[in-house]
């Protein structure tokens, strides 16, 4: 997942490399307290006072040659809060769910 540069907005869309039950694990393990499920498409997590439910929804494949990486659309709608609680919200959730090396 990319890390956002500036103010966190209280919605916004991802395309990220993942299966829902790839996304799904790789949030559990961020973020051990989540409600929701692939089957759903729909996660929801609170830090504190700051809320976020973050709904997926597959979006194809993209190819490179031979090669075939999964992706998704996912959508982040923070409930009401500060912008510096979001902020620290989603970094939490980026570190911990960035693959790959830089």
């Amino acid at each position: 997942m990319a890390f956002i540069n500036g103010p966190v907005p209280e919605s916004f869309a991802r395309r990220v490399t993942a299966t829902p039950r790839e996304f799904e694990r790789d949030l559990r393990q961020a973020w051990p307290v989540v409600q929701g499920s692939t089957e759903a498409l729909r996660f929801a997590l609170q830090d504190g006072a700051q809320s976020l439910v973050i709904d997926i929804e597959p979006a194809g494949v993209r190819r490179l040659g031979l090669f075939e990486l999964p992706q998704l659309d996912v959508r982040y709608r923070f409930g009401p809060g500060d912008e510096a609680s979001r902020g620290a919200l989603l970094a939490r959730l980026d570190r911990a769910m960035q693959k790959g090396g830089g």
